[in-house]
């Protein structure tokens, strides 16, 4: 059995995985880790004691005395000029060692995950395509190409005064991706990371207290969904937000969407298959393969 951790730029993720990539116990909560980042800046007190705070939580609850684990960090990690220094210093308090990983190993892993719930779930593809919408980067990969974009949701926050801005900038923002996958051939579009995850939970009826994977992997969003849930959330009361989103989370999602919907233009007609897996999922898969493998 295996311990993945992810630290996001938005996220710290943790789930245990057998043998048979069942996952047995997870966990994530919001840290912000990008928040108020700039290229090449520091990162916050703020965000350093959101990921301290979490950690403590998480050696708590996973015996890593017991089961090897891997940990890696992502895009607000890459770009903080601080990242080697916070991590020393949490390897000294918590004995773990993080690995900054590149965006595109940061995209391999993903697919990996993402079609290993796919067969999961009894879905059959040729070439699908993967979006991992994260907080300061975004991961896209179909059968042959695995990139790696610098915009999420945290960054478009960051960069936003106004929700007029947020939608301005995001079309900004995507105009590369967007190119890129409106040249592709695929036959299915697959979503993964907070955004897409919350929309198909509260489209069945869940919401922030009681989310659940299980009823997620393999949901359906429509683009026509991005609209409905852009107008509900902006003109939505805050105590309502904070139910259905979890606290200080609305805006961020709100983002997220304008950012979808602007990306996925050239796929309107499709249907997006929604998956809970992702980097935490794919670094576990990855290990497990090569301890089978050795194991012969």
């Amino acid at each position: 059995m295996v311990i993945g951790i992810d630290l996001g730029s938005n996220t710290l993720r943790v789930a245990l995985m057998n043998e048979r990539f069942e996952i047995l116990k997870s966990y994530e909560i919001i840290v912000g880790s990008a928040k108020d980042l700039k290229d090449g800046g520091n990162l916050s007190p703020n965000s350093k004691n959101n990921i301290i705070n979490a950690l403590e939580k998480i050696k708590a609850k996973f015996n890593f005395n017991k089961f090897k684990y891997i940990a890696v960090a992502t895009e607000a990690f890459r770009i903080a000029k601080d990242s080697k220094e916070f991590f020393k210093f949490i390897k000294d308090k918590f004995n773990i060692n993080f690995e900054i990983i590149d965006g595109i190993s940061e995209s391999k892993f993903t697919r990996l995950a993402v079609e290993h719930r796919l067969s999961k779930l009894s879905v059959n593809f040729k070439d699908i395509l993967a979006i991992d919408l994260g907080g300061a980067s975004t991961e896209i990969s179909n059968k042959h190409n695995f990139k790696t974009y610098k915009f999420g949701i945290i960054k478009l926050y960051n960069e936003s005064k106004q929700i007029k801005d947020m939608k301005e900038n995001a079309k900004f923002a995507v105009k590369d991706a967007k190119e890129f996958i409106s040249k592709l051939d695929i036959d299915k579009v697959v979503l993964t990371s907070g955004v897409p995850t919350t929309l198909a939970a509260l489209n069945n009826g869940l919401d922030y207290k009681n989310y659940d994977e299980n009823i997620v992997n393999g949901s359906i969003l429509k683009y026509d969904d991005f609209d409905i849930w852009i107008e509900k959330i902006i003109h939505m009361e805050e105590i309502e937000l904070e139910k259905l989103f979890g606290k200080d989370r609305a805006m961020y999602i709100l983002g997220g969407i304008f950012i979808l919907k602007e990306l996925l233009k050239p796929l309107a007609m499709h249907k997006y298959i929604v998956v809970n897996d992702g980097l935490r999922e794919g670094v576990m898969i990855s290990e497990i393969l090569k301890y089978n493998k050795i194991k012969g």
